[in-house]
């Protein structure tokens, strides 16, 4: 029994610190990070793999940060030749799947930011579920070149 105490906590002690359980049962969050922008952007994006281990639906209702004056959902929508954000009112995930917010998809937009967020900054956030459970998550901030960088290292 010991034997098997002392390897489930050595198991805990090697997950990436991306990773956030949620108070949710079965809601798993990796790969979060917020995209770094130029000094005077009035708009960051970010982005996550959220995975419902559960058997029920999901949804995810708001997203607040003190470091931020508002967080939105989007959507890139492709039609006609031509790239289009939609706001979404929330993000729902079902059974089993992972929503990916990610370039070229859903994402977050975090608008207006308190103060300019460089490459390894934290970004504090928490995410508001339709069952009013609040999940916190810490983001890093990185370029584009450390996510893949980031992405390729973990496969």
């Amino acid at each position: 029994m010991k034997k098997y105490l002392i390897t489930l906590c050595a198991f805990f002690l090697t997950i990436p610190s991306t990773f956030a359980m949620s108070a949710q049962p079965g809601l798993l969050i990796d790969q979060a990070w917020v995209q770094e922008g130029p000094p005077n952007a009035r708009v960051l994006a970010g982005f996550m793999h959220i995975k419902n281990n559960s058997d029920q639906i999901i949804s995810i209702v708001s997203a607040q940060s003190k470091q931020f004056k508002k967080i939105e959902f989007h959507r890139t929508v492709h039609a006609d030749g031509m790239a289009r954000m939609v706001k979404q009112e929330n993000l729902t995930i079902k059974p089993g799947e992972i929503l990916k917010l990610e370039h070229g998809g859903f994402h977050l937009m975090l608008i207006t930011p308190v103060n300019t967020l460089k490459a390894g900054d934290k970004v504090d956030m928490s995410l508001t579920l339709s069952s009013q459970s609040v999940i916190p998550l810490s983001l890093e901030v990185r370029t584009p070149d450390q996510d893949q960088m980031q992405h390729h290292h973990h496969h």
